[in-house]
């Protein structure tokens, strides 16, 4: 009677192992996984190892594309900037001295530092005054926006090759005043140089 209870419950499906269909598809399957299982911490790290590689990489592939998007910037800025750098370089020396006149008559000091040459010099005939670039672009900084209320014109003496002296008179209420411009042209296009005031 034991034996045929201890054979039944040896033989009962109850402890048999319970494999699918496909034993070996199962074993496989399962066994794979276990063969490569890692514990979770080591997971863990990886995944954070990996997740940081992959951040160091965009970020890498970030940093070049916003250096060379710079380097076109500036690139195309420098050769923006150099062709509008002095928009008097290409004009006639007519504009030049129309440019002068609005500096000195309405206050207008937005092409003064195109204006005038490296070596410019100002001179009132009357008082002896002297002034060189710095100082004459300094006294029409302090008048800036200031109009004269005066009549002003002015006229080609002459021009022979690259230079060009002109005069210009404002005339006032009670005195005129009288601008000889001397101008020279260089690689920059016609700059002034020379300045001679008198009061008639």
């Amino acid at each position: 009677m034991n034996k045929h209870v201890d054979i039944c419950i040896a033989h009962s499906p109850i402890f048999l192992p319970q494999l699918p269909r496909n034993a070996g598809a199962w074993s496989n399957r399962y066994s794979v996984n276990l063969l490569l299982a890692i514990p979770l911490k080591y997971q863990i790290r990886n995944r954070k190892n990996n997740i940081h590689i992959t951040l160091k990489t965009t970020d890498m592939r970030t940093t070049l594309k916003t250096i060379a998007a710079a380097l076109i910037m500036v690139t195309s800025l420098s050769s923006f900037a150099s062709e509008k750098a002095n928009p008097l370089k290409d004009v006639e020396s007519d504009m030049v001295i129309g440019s002068y006149m609005e500096a000195v008559t309405v206050g207008s000091i937005d092409l003064n530092k195109f204006l005038f040459a490296d070596d410019f010099q100002y001179s009132n005939v009357n008082n002896n005054d002297r002034a060189g670039k710095k100082e004459y672009i300094k006294y029409l900084k302090t008048n800036k926006g200031n109009k004269y209320d005066c009549k002003s014109s002015y006229e080609i003496l002459s021009q022979d090759g690259k230079v060009c002296v002109a005069k210009a008179t404002m005339a006032f209420d009670n005195f005129t005043r009288v601008d000889y411009i001397t101008l020279n042209q260089g690689k920059d296009g016609w700059k002034v140089s020379k300045v001679e005031t008198i009061y008639p």
